[in-house]
């Protein structure tokens, strides 16, 4: 699979980036996505069995997508320096919990990215009125800074970690390669709720 990893310019610890920070880097990820979901197409087009795939923002796209994705959902091993900076970062009851041994890999993380974009834009081009827009308070809020998607309702779409709590589901044997469409199915009806 020829595939190009996402590389953001920014260092994606979004409570303690400046506020001025934070709108660049919402500027630079919408100018991302349409580069993002070419990327995104190449690969899967790239890959046998689906060179007819089509990024054609319909919610069956994201039924051969989400087969694909979880063909490619990949982890590596995950460091001892790494273990101990999460207990650090951790905390206190949370430092006799045990960590998992593999982490995803930067590729997978970069597909979830990509794929997460990819989501949105059906969701807008099927669901007129979702826009994005950048959490700004409260500052203790899981999406604080980050870009979202939102509809009529009270609940925002992150779409980037709804993905990547996915390929965790994935590496894990917990969720299938279905899951793609029913996120879709769900927040589809969450946002305009």
């Amino acid at each position: 699979m020829k595939y190009e990893i996402i590389q953001p310019p920014f260092t994606l610890r979004f409570r303690t980036m400046s506020r001025e920070e934070a709108n660049d880097y919402f500027d630079w990820f919408m100018e991302q996505i349409p580069l993002r979901i070419k990327i995104l197409e190449e690969a899967v087009q790239s890959t046998v069995g689906y060179e007819d795939w089509r990024a054609d923002y319909t919610p069956e796209s994201l039924e051969r997508l989400g087969q694909w994705f979880y063909e490619h959902v990949e982890t590596r091993k995950r460091t001892e320096r790494e273990k101990e900076t999460i207990y650090s970062r951790a905390p206190e009851w949370f430092r006799g919990v045990e960590i998992e041994d593999w982490e995803l890999t930067d590729r997978t993380f970069s597909l979830a990215m990509d794929i997460g974009m990819y989501l949105s834009r059906v969701l807008q081009k099927n669901l007129p009125g979702l826009r994005w827009e950048m959490v700004t308070k409260p500052k203790n809020d899981a999406d604080f800074q980050q870009p979202v998607l939102a509809g009529t309702g009270r609940l925002v779409l992150n779409p980037i970690w709804v993905l990547v709590t996915y390929a965790y589901g994935v590496a894990r044997h917990s969720k299938g390669p279905e899951r793609l469409r029913e996120i879709y199915d769900i927040w589809a009806n969450l946002l305009v709720g």
